[in-house]
């Protein structure tokens, strides 16, 4: 596959306390993220569409807690971080020399 991994994204790229751990999705590579305090954040699938175009999914973790909770908006906070992390990544990727 000639997409972006997270080898790619050193642990300091990510907002602190963030872990990253691979997962699994039948639809493509998948990335589990999670925080120290706040637990799982989302995901992020990495489809591949064709040969040299992919599309990167980002999947919230809602869990029990309601949307408007203070736990819920830190959690998408920091998950908001992740995927802008990673997106940047993905299209410096796909923009760098073949």
């Amino acid at each position: 596959m000639n997409g972006v991994n997270l080898r790619n994204i050193a642990g300091s790229d990510l907002p602190p306390d963030v872990a990253a751990a691979s997962g699994y999705d039948h639809r493509g590579h998948c990335y589990l993220f999670s925080h120290k305090q706040l637990g799982e954040l989302g995901r992020i699938v990495l489809i591949q569409v064709r040969e040299r175009k992919m599309l990167m999914q980002a999947e919230l973790y809602q869990g029990q807690d309601k949307p408007e909770s203070p736990t819920a908006k830190k959690r998408k906070a920091v998950f908001e971080q992740v995927v802008a992390t990673v997106n940047a990544a993905f299209e410096e990727k796909l923009s760098g020399p073949s």
